[in-house]
């Protein structure tokens, strides 16, 4: 901690993820992140300098979420750290998992199978995605990509909105809550809507 191989390890996993945090895609910045463990050292300290189970992760808050929350016994006694559910946030099967809902809120994607659905329960619940803070985030963020599109959006305007939340920008920085604007932007959601 504090030192100078720590600050380049912590810079390099913020670049990686375009400066979002690993499991809910705030932004991260040096003074509202930190270096996650995502298998806890006490769990798994083999793995505690093990580069790929290392992430940036914000801070919470007033840790209602992410890696401050995940393994406090004092604001999150429910939930233990379960390397059978526990899924890492870069893996690409987890991304499938979790359901975006308009007003913000998270609940296990529709068709998944019982072992998955009991996979997205747990995540949402050890890392506090459906904290009210978080959730009221998202349907801001929700609430502005509707108002961009209007009540019926032309193709381009879609396309427009497409680049604009699910790319990177020139500082190759992606825009907060990616998943929940791709959700927002899928055919199928803009098809329910016109």
């Amino acid at each position: 901690m504090g030192s100078d191989c720590h600050r380049l390890v912590a810079e390099s996993l913020r670049e990686e993820q375009m400066y979002l945090c690993c499991y809910c895609e705030s932004e991260v910045a040096p003074g509202t992140s930190h270096v996650e463990h995502m298998a806890p050292r006490s769990g798994e300290p083999a793995r505690m300098y093990e580069y790929s189970n290392l992430a940036a992760s914000c801070n919470g808050g007033t840790a209602e979420h992410c890696g401050h929350f995940k393994d406090s016994r004092h604001k999150n006694p429910g939930f233990f750290y379960d390397p059978t559910k526990f899924c890492p946030p870069h893996d690409p099967t987890t991304e499938r998992l979790i359901g975006y809902l308009f007003d913000g809120s998270v609940e296990p994607a529709s068709g998944l199978h019982l072992s998955d659905r009991e996979k997205a329960t747990y995540m949402i619940g050890y890392i506090g995605l459906d904290c009210p803070r978080l959730t009221g985030r998202r349907r801001q963020q929700a609430r502005a990509i509707v108002s961009v599109l209007g009540g019926d959006p032309d193709d381009d305007l879609v396309q427009w909105a497409r680049n604009y939340y699910l790319n990177s920008d020139s500082e190759e920085r992606m825009r907060p809550f990616p998943s929940l604007s791709k959700a927002l932007l899928s055919h199928e959601w803009l098809g329910r809507r016109r």
